[in-house]
């Protein structure tokens, strides 16, 4: 594993605790504050960090656009098949994935039962 990789990722999640200067990521790293200064510097560079007025470092904007586009790419069945199959596996009954919308379910994914009496449904 990378040592400054991981430094710098590390100043993330004290970031999303609220800003912080550059003395509180040096300490809470554990590294001298020309090195926190560098890590910041490069994560200021790439939008993950901001530097306030105040000289101290919040969260950057391109952080929230990377944490958007990675929910918007999701797939959710992909994600959930395994689980399904899984539960299925265990209940012997077909299992479904549905979204609730405006006063309707709409099926996503579905397992079917294993037993020759079935609840009759499809995707979409």
């Amino acid at each position: 594993m990378s040592q400054t990789v991981d430094r710098a990722l590390s100043i993330l999640p004290l970031l999303a605790e609220g800003p912080a200067d550059l003395g509180k990521v040096a300490d809470r790293l554990g590294v001298h504050k020309s090195t926190a200064l560098r890590l910041l510097r490069t994560l200021h560079e790439h939008g993950l960090v901001y530097r306030q007025s105040d000289q101290r470092y919040r969260l950057g904007a391109r952080l929230f656009a990377l944490a958007q586009e990675a929910v918007e790419n999701l797939d959710v069945r992909e994600i959930a098949h395994p689980h399904l199959v899984a539960l299925n596996e265990k209940v012997g009954h077909t299992v479904h994935l549905a979204v609730y919308e405006e006063n309707e379910v709409l099926y996503i994914d579905k397992v079917e039962s294993r037993y020759p009496v079935r609840m009759y449904s499809r995707i979409g």
